[in-house]
């Protein structure tokens, strides 16, 4: 498994999670982001990955921020 697949995992884990925890559907979720009907049960599934800026707008369909954190502060380039 790579860090890309690992990283997706647990977004989208993170992502069922909150949907579940505000009591909403997957598919009022793909109309807050107007996306297909069925395409959150994909992602979360992993039939299918989110973009980026899916991501991002699935995020703030649940009223949630993705955070960006360093993990190595000693990287250079």
């Amino acid at each position: 498994m790579s860090f890309d697949d690992t990283f997706t995992e647990q977004l989208i884990t993170q992502f069922a999670k909150r949907r579940n925890e505000l009591g909403i559907t997957q598919v009022q979720v793909d109309e807050r982001i107007g996306v297909a009907t069925g395409l959150v049960a994909k992602w979360e599934s992993g039939n299918r990955k989110p973009t980026l800026f899916n991501a991002h707008c699935w995020a703030e369909a649940l009223g949630c921020n993705i955070k960006l954190e360093a993990y190595d502060d000693n990287l250079r380039y």
